[in-house]
Parts: C-alpha cells; sequence; structure tokens
C-alpha cells in the first residue's frame, strides 16, 4: 500500500511547492480605532440562537435583510460585527491575535446561546500585500510546501473532555502543527461568504435567500470526472469517485461528463447542468482558478476542463449544490501575483490568468448562475491510487480511491443529506468531517498527517445553515 499512496504523495507535494504566501500561523487584520463598546445588556444568557453572523462592520446594515431572512424561516440569528468582539460588545476578548478572539468569541457564543451555525463573511482585501475583511487560520502542518487555510479551526472548539481547543496545546504560537494535540471534531457548523466587496456579498445574499425562498430540488446530479491517475489497473478515479455520489443519491437522475465518454469541456458541462440541477460533483485535477481531467491513459494534455473564465457563460435559473474536488478548489487567499499554480506546471492559460478568486468561490459568488455554496478544499487533499486493500476497513475490497481521502470525503456529503436525513449544508459537512475522523483516520500510519490536511482544508463557501432544496 504504501508504495502506490506514496506516488499519489509525491505527485501532490511537486504540483503544491511554492514560497509562503504569508507569514505563517497568524493572520492579522486592520482594527480601526474606534472606542470601547459598552456591553450589551440586552442579550443575557438566557437568549438562545440557532446562527452566529460574524461580519466586518462596514457590512452590517448590508446584511440586516439576511438575518431577517433567516428570523423569518424559524432561525433565530444574532448578527455581531468584528469590533464586538475586539472591544467587548457581548463577552471580554481573549485571545493572541484576531483568529483567536473570533474562537474565543464563538466558544462564549456556544456556551451562553447554544448557537449551532457559524458563518463568518468575508475574504481577502484586494491588493498586493495580504489584509483581510474577516481574519484566517494558517496551519502548522506544511506537508508540501506552504500553509494552509483552515476554517475548522473556527469550530473545533472543545475535546470530549470539554477542554478548550486552542490547536496549539505546546503553546508555540504555531497553531495546528503535527505537534499540537488537536480533538478536530466540529462543534459548530462553520461556513465561509469569501467576500471581496460588498458586491459578492450582496450577490450571495441574494442566491441564497432566493434558493431558499423559492424551493426548486429538481432531483438532478451533474457528475464531472475521467482519469485521474496512472496505475496498473487502469482505474478512472475521477469516474469512480462521483459514481459514489450517484450510489447516495436514490431516486436522482445523473447527467455525466466523464472523459471515457466524451470530452469534458464548458460547453458540455454548461449542456448537462441547463437551467440547473441539485448537485454537482466535480472530481479531478484543480490549478486553483482551473478545473481538469485526463482522458483514459492520456495524461499528457489534460481536457478543456473548467476555469473562472468560462463561469461568466453559465446562466442556469437552478443553483446546485457544488462539491468540487482536487487540489486548492476552494483555497480562497488568491492574488493576481504569486498565486502558487504560476510556480508549478499548469496549462499557460491558467498560470498567466489575472485572476483573484478561486474557482469555488467564483460559483457561489457568480450573478445569476452557477451555484448557490461550495464545498471544496484549501489544500491538495489526500487521494488513493490503485488497488492494495481494504483501507476503510469495511469488509469490502475496493479501488483505494474510493476508500480513503478525497474520494471519501465528497460522497459522504450527499448520503449525509440522502442517507442520515440531514438538512442543512453545514450539518452534512459536519457530519462528513466527523464520520472521517471516527471512522477512516484510525490506522493511516505514516500518512497521517495528510488526512489530517485533508480534513483541516475541507471548507464551505457558503451558508451553514443553507436549508438543501429550500423551504416549502
Amino acid at each position: 500500500m504504501k508504495s502506490k499512496v506514496g506516488i499519489v504523495i509525491f505527485m501532490i507535494a511537486l504540483l503544491s511547492m511554492s514560497p509562503s504566501l504569508v507569514a505563517v500561523h497568524t493572520t492579522y487584520i486592520e482594527n480601526n480605532d474606534s472606542p470601547r463598546v459598552p456591553l450589551d445588556q440586552s442579550i443575557t444568557r438566557a437568549d438562545s440562537y440557532d446562527l452566529l453572523i460574524i461580519v466586518p462592520d462596514d457590512w452590517k446594515d448590508d446584511i440586516e435583510s439576511f438575518k431577517q431572512h433567516k428570523e423569518d424561516h424559524g432561525i433565530r440569528t444574532l448578527l455581531v460585527g468584528l469590533n464586538d468582539i475586539y472591544y467587548g460588545t457581548y463577552f471580554a476578548p481573549e485571545g493572541r491575535d484576531d483568529a483567536e478572539k473570533i474562537k474565543y468569541f464563538i466558544k462564549n457564543a456556544l456556551d451562553e446561546w447554544t448557537i449551532t451555525y457559524v458563518l463568518v463573511v468575508g475574504g481577502r482585501k484586494p491588493g498586493t500585500t495580504e489584509r483581510w475583511f474577516m481574519p484566517v487560520r494558517y496551519t502548522g502542518i506544511e506537508l508540501s510546501g506552504s500553509p494552509y487555510l483552515s476554517d475548522l479551526y473556527f469550530a473545533d472548539i472543545y475535546d470530549s473532555e470539554k477542554s478548550f481547543q486552542s490547536w496549539d496545546s505546546n503553546n508555540d504560537n504555531i497553531f495546528g502543527s503535527r505537534k499540537d494535540e488537536i480533538d478536530l471534531y466540529p462543534d459548530v457548523y462553520i461556513g465561509r461568504w469569501a467576500c471581496r466587496s460588498i458586491i459578492d456579498l450582496r450577490s450571495v445574499m441574494k442566491k441564497t435567500m432566493g434558493y431558499e425562498n423559492t424551493p426548486t430540488h429538481s432531483k438532478k446530479v451533474v457528475l464531472v470526472g475521467g482519469d485521474g491517475f496512472e496505475d496498473d489497473e487502469e482505474y478512472m478515479e475521477g469516474e469512480m469517485i462521483t459514481e459514489q455520489t450517484i450510489n447516495c443519491l436514490p431516486g436522482y437522475d445523473a447527467v455525466r461528463v466523464y472523459a471515457s465518454q466524451t470530452d469534458v469541456t464548458p460547453q458540455n458541462i454548461r449542456d448537462a447542468l441547463g437551467q440547473g440541477a441539485s448537485f454537482m460533483h466535480f472530481n479531478g485535477h484543480c490549478w486553483v482558478i482551473y478545473w481538469s481531467i485526463y482522458k483514459p491513459n492520456q495524461f499528457e494534455t489534460p481536457e478543456k476542463g473548467l476555469g473562472i473564465w468560462d463561469l461568466p457563460l453559465f446562466s442556469n435559473t437552478e443553483l446546485p449544490i457544488v462539491v468540487l474536488g482536487g487540489c486548492r478548489t476552494a483555497q480562497f487567499n488568491v492574488a493576481v501575483f504569486n498565486r502558487p499554480e504560476q510556480l508549478e506546471e499548469p496549462p499557460l492559460f491558467a498560470k498567466y490568468y489575472p485572476a483573484y478568486v478561486d474557482l469555488g468561490w467564483e460559483f457561489a459568488r457568480k450573478i445569476n448562475g452557477g451555484g448557490v455554496a461550495t464545498i471544496g478544499y484549501t489544500i491538495p487533499p489526500m487521494c488513493g491510487i490503485g488497488e492494495t486493500g481494504d483501507l476503510d476497513d469495511d469488509g469490502i475490497d475496493e479501488p483505494d480511491c474510493v476508500e480513503t481521502g478525497n474520494g471519501l470525503l465528497e460522497p459522504t456529503i450527499f448520503y449525509a443529506y440522502e442517507g442520515e436525513g440531514k438538512t442543512t449544508l453545514g450539518e452534512c459537512l459536519g457530519f462528513t468531517v466527523s464520520k472521517y475522523i471516527q471512522d477512516d483516520l484510525k490506522g493511516t500510519g505514516s500518512w497521517r498527517l495528510w488526512h489530517i490536511l485533508t480534513i483541516y482544508g475541507f471548507v464551505l463557501l457558503g451558508d451553514p445553515s443553507l436549508k438543501i432544496g429550500g423551504y416549502s
């Protein structure tokens, strides 16, 4: 097993090597000089909320309509600005940096108000210097040369003994390193709107509210895949993984764009989507802004695939939930310059295209089409090649690609919805991550850190309280 899985790790590492984009481990945003806000006496410990929205102060007024939308559907919602956290409107601020202050606030909100969902609003600010509308956490595991974003950091509040999870158990100011003892299980359901402008915010608000207010669940799923890796068994990894998804969705119609059957092109993907679908699942390779796959055993040239430059032509009216499998598909720190994929060997049009958003966020933020939310990776995920035994210990010997890493995580999102009856997108992600930790992280041996890294970087760019299919 080690030789074949090792090939995957080596290939991922080659695809991912680049200088660090930022100073590792801690990220600050620019606090303004607003005076300390008096403690808000109108909210008491007896209050209870379902959804906590954390937003830059300048955007609070704009998001009020979304808060009211949630309240109208029975989701008790609290809207909190960053200055409310930094200056102690509700709780005395704690934490070494802005990200930790937010995590402590979420802990206090969980303790006092029993929150279930947390939506953090804000992505990277425009410009060549990395600054953020909403703080982020980079992890200390750097298995392939770069630090990686993890929103799971904000969701993993307690361990099984109810001790706070700082992700820095040895107090060396390096968060989520291999030396830290981390529980990993999410205690709240987290999602991010990685907005870089008020236009982004208004777009995702409109799409989310329209999705929930106008239920159009077509029971159609679009599957996109092909041949991922060269292996002795000649498996079509991308197709095999996405086929697991339709197995999790009995009664759904699958529209396939598979490299073994047709060309995987933007036009064919748009045609498959048509006016919409409930879900889309891609599994292949990604260079942050561009996703593709190979035809069977033709690894010299990838298919045309799909790039952020193709999405303006999408005009679907039903908005799918998109699961986007591949390296860095939701890496929301993208900049026009110094992008990691510019230092690798992607197709030239991906290398030099002046992008400042990743493919996953482009799906979610797109006006008049695209998706309502994206689940993807801020990291190169763990994946398997060939056949080396029953890696997931379920008593069924299947190809490695569906028994480990992304091949297990991605289809479980759909199983959580249809098989476990989870009704919100955050619940589906939380179930998937928890199940992977409980059932599949054990026995991973020398590859354990890669599995942990995969969990770190599995993120939701969307509203975690999103009611799948909308409110009837």
